[in-house]
């Protein structure tokens, strides 16, 4: 793909479709000595591939998607809280839950996904830091999806009705990555939106003193998310905060800005290729000894135990978390 544009024939990239077998990791812009802008040419191809109705890959999200963005459909996040947890529909802090909701319908009983549990976690652990956040029921998916495929118009649409009431809060915390991307990153540069935006591990870290460790201990690995690391470089928080809270942390021999994907882009191109990726991931998990695998990204949280709950697939024995069920798990309340 890269080869043909070089040399200035752009067309067959298009008309290729090879476009889609990119999972826009970013490692490939971690590796090249040209600094080579390669994540941005596969979505530009993407976009014009899709205006063009040349070959594109279709997601099954796509219906989907279209629900979360209708302006008809407010899901009542709130109402899907535990009981627990404290919001304030007067604070400037806003929780930014993103798709949870809905992948919690979808895959909570296929493959064990924790659902709702990571936004009740999220919560839980402002709540432990003094934080009684905001929840909005104005809340529309971020766009993350959209954007990386090339549907703007899609993501424009709904960017737009976020924007309304994202920019009335002091500080936006979310605990997926794809959407503290989007929200921190591609909202300024295609709205010029300077919304101040934090993932719950950099967010915790300036409370860190006001998280009190259990006693509990376990061995853990941490998988560093494309977009939580190669893409806004935060590596070191999520760690000091595990650590913080008692457990003994173990390297993957790829990890930070070498990390492995999880294998699933966007939802697209979920075969044996990108199968592979997931067992290579799960395999550097294995080879640390660590008893949990603690990743911060719901989608890769549901791509890797779709691997597990795979039959013709052997027992990979390390049980897969939520970064922020694993904070609360050993936290003393």
């Amino acid at each position: 793909m890269v080869f043909n544009t070089l040399i200035g024939h752009p067309e067959r990239v298009i008309n290729s479709g090879s476009s889609w077998d990119c999972l826009t990791c970013g490692l490939c812009e971690e590796k090249c000595p040209m600094n080579v802008g390669i994540v941005e040419l596969v979505k530009s191809a993407r976009q014009t591939g899709l205006d063009g109705f040349c070959n594109v890959a279709h997601s099954n999200t796509f219906a989907f998607y279209n629900i979360m963005a209708s302006d008809k459909v407010n899901p009542k996040r709130k109402k899907f809280l535990a009981k627990d947890v404290e919001i304030d529909d007067n604070s400037d802090v806003l929780y930014f839950m993103g798709c949870i909701p809905y992948f919690d319908i979808i895959f909570k009983e296929d493959v064990n996904f924790e659902g709702m549990g990571i936004a009740d976690n999220t919560i839980r652990l402002l709540n432990a830091a003094g934080i009684r956040p905001a929840v909005s029921e104005k809340e529309k998916c971020c766009g993350h999806d959209q954007l990386w495929r090339g549907q703007l118009n899609f993501f424009n649409k709904v960017a737009e009705q976020n924007l309304e009431y994202l920019q009335n809060y002091k500080t936006i915390v979310t605990s997926c990555p794809e959407c503290y991307r989007t929200l921190a990153v591609d909202y300024n540069e295609k709205f010029g939106a300077e919304l101040n935006v934090k993932h719950i591990s950099e967010y915790l870290v300036e409370y860190v003193d006001k998280l009190k460790p259990n006693g509990k201990k376990a061995k853990v690995t941490f998988h560093d998310s494309c977009r939580l690391g190669r893409f806004m470089e935060v590596y070191d928080q999520p760690r000091e905060l595990l650590s913080k809270m008692g457990y003994e942390i173990v390297e993957m021999q790829n990890n930070r800005e070498n990390a492995l994907c999880c294998g699933v882009p966007q939802w697209v191109n979920c075969d044996d290729e990108n199968k592979e990726i997931r067992r290579k991931k799960m395999k550097d998990a294995l080879e640390t000894g660590a008893e949990i695998m603690i990743t911060p990204c719901a989608k890769c949280q549901i791509h890797l135990k779709c691997l597990q709950r795979d039959k013709s697939e052997p027992d990979y024995n390390i049980e897969i978390m939520d970064f922020t069920t694993a904070l609360v798990k050993a936290l003393s309340r």
